[in-house]
């Protein structure tokens, strides 16, 4: 364990006042490779390497989504499955290789697509690498689209020119950034249609109903 890379420190777990929760950690990314272990059972441990569509593939439960998730809730979500097979699914995971997060920012920007970036980026970061905004988008009222927990999509409303003393959130691996023109009016079927044009949106789906989190109501 000693000689593997050590994640990006981020952030401390808060709320960020402009809406969507700061990233406590590196997300998992396409290109990631960890390591699958288990205290009662090692002749099932494993190593895979997450897919650019944020899939991994262990030997024991086939397909799984972890791609926008922390390590704690990575395993989180795959031992339920382990569960299924394993009468003790005691199990670890250790990211060996890092690779670039990536993220899609698209709308009223000079430059819509996929961004990679070895580097943590914040919204507003994010919207400059996209070669920043197009004259009358709608600043107060960005979504940041993310993956939540079950697999689902949530919507968290942005304003990237926040009150005096907001933080500038910090975006998870996967996330994709919308910048209208106009401000949205029936944003879950905006949703709906929306992610199904993502270049991960094969393995997306949106909640019933999708929520979408304005500011003050975000919890962790």
């Amino acid at each position: 364990m000693g000689c593997a890379p050590k994640a990006p420190s981020l952030a401390s777990g808060e709320i960020a006042a402009g809406g969507a929760p700061l990233a406590p950690e590196h997300t998992l990314s396409p290109g990631d490779q960890f390591e699958i272990r288990f205290a009662f059972s090692p002749d099932f441990n494993d190593r895979v390497t997450v897919g650019e569509d944020g899939t991994v593939a262990p030997k024991l439960i086939g397909s799984v989504i972890v791609g926008g998730l922390t390590v704690p809730e990575a395993t989180a979500r795959m031992k339920p499955l382990y569960a299924k097979r394993l009468r003790d699914p005691e199990l670890s995971l250790t990211v060996r290789y890092y690779a670039p997060e990536v993220f899609w920012v698209d709308g009223e920007v000079l430059h819509p697509g996929l961004i990679r970036s070895a580097l943590p980026l914040t919204l507003e970061r994010a919207i400059t690498q996209a070669g920043g905004l197009k004259a009358g988008a709608q600043t107060g009222d960005i979504l940041v689209i993310r993956r939540d927990e079950a697999g689902g999509v949530r919507a968290h409303q942005e304003a990237l020119a926040p009150l005096p003393g907001a933080t500038d959130p910090i975006l998870k691996s996967f996330d994709a950034v919308y910048v209208p023109r106009t401000v949205i009016g029936a944003v879950n079927d905006f949703l709906a249609s929306y992610v199904k044009t993502l270049p991960f949106a094969a393995t997306t789906q949106l909640p019933a109903p999708t929520t979408i989190i304005p500011p003050q109501q975000l919890t962790r």
